[in-house]
């Protein structure tokens, strides 16, 4: 998961967002976002936005279905690796990069306090995180232990801040018993760093970076402009890499997708962002029997 992705996004979702963020936030820039004091009526849809992802992260903690996507992607995953460990004759030592967040940790205790409590990133956040009680997803840590025993480097390269964040990170990993936990291997956003591929080319300087895991395209490669639509062709670009060097895994709560929803335009008000999100649809309309776009009421 991206930061900026998780900043821009949980803000989004709970609508407290009012300056326009240039188009490329998403696509690695680092600019912050700014926030404004909510007005009466801004607060009435900002709550509705929180209810709204009520739902995501209810089905991310509660159903088996998450959970089988988990175990398919780590299943698949131990099974391209083991391809390449054979394969692998030499010369530079193999190495995979993970994104941490619903890639190898569940924060979704955290989006929950979000949903609940009308709260937006980073209220909280940094809390949660020195907690250290996230958890493993389901599939992760047997991946990861597979991997430690046949001498793959691992490295967790996340943007949660390095400044504020790294050492209750690496003490979260350590507790959960995930291997090689230590501050060569866990790479977090510095203040100086603009996206996660500076920290994937230096993976790559000294090891045979094999594969690529996390819940956002953002974990795998960066799309030429943050759209809907060079995101898509970024999928298909890269749709043969996906199962093998690429393991994406589910998350309904949150990510960079939303954003294109509202075209990147922060300025926008919560109750904008919801009529934005209800013309993202495509819907049954039995009166006609066709399938339509919502347009508004």
């Amino acid at each position: 998961m991206n930061k900026w992705t998780k900043t821009a996004t949980t803000l989004l979702a709970l609508g407290v967002m009012t300056s326009t963020v240039p188009t490329d936030t998403f696509a690695g820039a680092t600019q912050a976002p700014t926030q404004h004091t909510q007005t009466q009526e801004d607060a009435k849809y900002v709550k509705q936005l929180g209810e709204q992802n009520i739902t995501s992260v209810s089905w991310y903690q509660n159903s088996a279905e998450a959970k089988a996507l988990y175990a398919q992607g780590y299943n698949s995953a131990k099974e391209a690796l083991s391809k390449k460990i054979k394969q692998h004759k030499g010369g530079k030592k193999l190495a995979i990069v993970l994104d941490i967040d619903e890639t190898v940790l569940d924060n979704s205790p955290y989006q929950a306090a979000s949903a609940l409590k009308g709260q937006s990133y980073p209220t909280g956040w940094h809390e949660w995180v020195k907690s250290a009680q996230a958890k493993p997803v389901y599939g992760a840590k047997d991946f990861l232990t597979y991997a430690d025993k046949h001498n793959v480097e691992i490295f967790y390269v996340s943007d949660r801040s390095h400044e504020k964040d790294l050492n209750a990170t690496i003490k979260n990993l350590k507790k959960e018993k995930l291997p090689q936990a230590d501050k060569k291997h866990v790479l977090l956003k510095k203040e100086s760093d603009k996206s996660k591929s500076e920290r994937r080319d230096k993976v790559r300087t000294d090891y045979n970076l094999v594969m690529l895991f996390g819940d956002n395209l953002l974990d795998f490669d960066e799309p030429k402009a943050a759209t809907q639509k060079s995101r898509e062709e970024l999928v298909r670009q890269h749709e043969d890499d996906f199962g093998s060097k690429y393991i994406i895994f589910p998350n309904p709560m949150y990510g960079s997708w939303e954003a294109t929803l509202y075209n990147n335009d922060y300025g926008m008000s919560a109750k904008q962002k919801v009529e934005k999100r209800k013309q993202s649809l495509k819907y049954f309309d039995m009166k006609t029997n066709k399938v339509k776009t919502y347009q508004g009421e």
